[in-house]
């Protein structure tokens, strides 16, 4: 009798349990709802209603390049909605510009694009004609001409500067491993071929150095040489420089 007892009691208690215990599940699911709801009617608010249209495309960083015509490359954003702006393509419009090293593109709520540019810095002028030189970065890249080029930059001569030119590639090798008291000498650069980097120095001297390699042996034969009162100094081989 007590054993039916307690399982005729328990029913109902156990009932009331399930009862409490479904609730929370429930009104889980009443705010997931209401959640999904709400994401989906602010999703279509952003997507349709002119608030949320790019008006402008705001550009900075730039002054090589000139704001307008980076911001002409996301016209196509313009008018649409700020979610749906594909940034992707923006950025690789921008990036293809010869002065752009990089670029990041981003949504400017509530109704713009925002380019930020980083562009080359000039490490080497390139003469171009009689008046104008050509700005060539420190990866080897051209990407301006001006008639008057910074004076803190390197002027080399260079028949096609360019990346992918080994004369280019080997003076930019030589360039980057001067020391700094060599370096300060040097007034201009020569680069007829990849092995034929020559410096120009104060006082009408010269210092053929022929290609990248070898570059601290060279620097220490060239200084002891230079030291010597020698005014046309070949280290292009160290092993065997010539002096005259």
């Amino acid at each position: 009798m007590r054993g039916a007892e307690s399982t005729s009691e328990a029913g109902p208690w156990r009932l009331v349990h399930v009862v409490r215990r479904r609730m929370p599940n429930r009104r889980l699911r009443l705010l997931g709802a209401a959640v999904l709801a709400f994401l989906v009617l602010a999703f279509v608010i952003v997507w349709t209603t002119p608030l949320f249209e790019v008006k402008r495309i705001e550009v900075t960083g730039t002054s090589v390049l000139d704001p307008a015509e980076v911001a002409a490359l996301g016209e196509e954003a313009v008018g649409r909605s700020v979610l749906g702006a594909d940034l992707d393509a923006i950025a690789n419009a921008v990036a293809a510009l010869a002065p752009v090293k990089s670029v990041d593109v981003a949504r400017d709520w509530p109704d713009a694009v925002s380019v930020a540019v980083t562009e080359r810095d000039p490490y080497m002028a390139v003469p171009s004609g009689d008046e104008t030189f050509l700005m060539v970065d420190s990866e080897g890249v051209v990407f301006d001409e001006t008639a008057d080029p910074p004076g803190s930059i390197w002027r080399v001569e260079l028949e096609e500067p360019g990346p992918d030119d080994l004369a280019t590639i080997e003076t930019l090798a030589v360039l980057q491993s001067l020391p700094s008291d060599l370096a300060n000498e040097v007034e201009h650069v020569e680069s007829p071929s990849p092995a034929g980097v020559t410096l120009h120095l104060e006082g009408g001297r010269t210092l053929r150095w022929g290609d990248g390699s070898e570059s601290e042996q060279k620097a220490e034969v060239a200084d002891r040489l230079l030291a010597s009162g020698y005014e046309h100094v070949d280290v292009s081989a160290p092993d065997a420089p010539t002096v005259s």
